[in-house]
């Protein structure tokens, strides 16, 4: 197909947004208020969307043509290829915001990006979706914010969620997304972290050198076994 965009970047976006939105549904009944509540199953419910769609987009363009289920379900782990980020455990509040800050100051620029490639069909999309990410970014930013120059308790767990988080940062910033330019989305990431944690009066670290992320990827694949457990129990079965 003329100016489609590669097979790979698709599964990249699309898994990404796929275990993401696992991650957050794991919060669902156990925010702490219940406004915050709906509003992680709300952001959960957006990606998990966008994977949809991704998912649809590839088993369609596959020869022969495969199923969004048969992608999200039945592929070991080994051929996700979505960035560490998305698939680590959630840790308490502050890190499940911080993760959520990094991931979406990553998607605006990659669907602003994409709202313009000839790809007509990514194109679509990723208006939708970059709309959605600018929401969740300034949820998560608004948190950050008050997480940081909050209480010393609030502060001490936000100091532990970069700490915890911040390694991870170097692979989802040299992720390569056909179709974006990397330099312009690393400038826009930190442009929009650093403000971030200017406001929240943190310390904007400095973004490591690549390291080879984890290549047996436990997180992923317990991750993965949960997930996936009810469809490999019951292939056959039709919703």
């Amino acid at each position: 197909m003329p100016n489609a965009l590669p097979e790979k970047t698709l599964l990249t976006l699309a898994d990404t947004c796929l275990l993401w939105g696992h991650r957050l549904s794991e919060w669902c009944g156990h925010g702490p208020a219940l406004e915050e509540d709906i509003a992680l199953t709300n952001t959960a419910l957006d990606v998990i969307g966008q994977a949809r769609a991704l998912l649809q987009l590839v088993a369609a363009r596959r020869t022969p043509a495969t199923t969004e289920d048969a992608l999200a379900y039945f592929r070991d782990s080994h051929e996700f290829r979505n960035v560490t980020l998305a698939e680590l455990p959630n840790g308490d509040y502050a890190q499940t915001i911080l993760r959520s800050l990094l991931l979406a100051a990553w998607f605006v620029p990659v669907w602003e990006a994409l709202e313009k490639h000839a790809d007509r069909q990514v194109a679509a999309i990723a208006a939708n979706a970059a709309k959605e990410a600018r929401m969740q970014l300034r949820h998560a930013h608004d948190w950050v914010v008050r997480f940081g120059d909050g209480t010393p308790e609030s502060r001490q767990r936000i100091e532990a969620a970069i700490g915890a988080l911040w390694p991870s940062c170097a692979e989802l910033l040299d992720t390569e997304i056909d179709g974006t330019a990397r330099d312009a989305r690393r400038a826009a990431w930190s442009n929009v972290v650093a403000a971030a944690f200017d406001e929240a009066t943190l310390t904007f670290p400095v973004v490591g050198a690549l390291h080879e992320p984890n290549s047996a990827h436990a997180d992923r694949f317990a991750l993965l076994a949960e997930m996936q457990s009810l469809a490999r129990q019951h292939p056959d079965a039709v919703w």
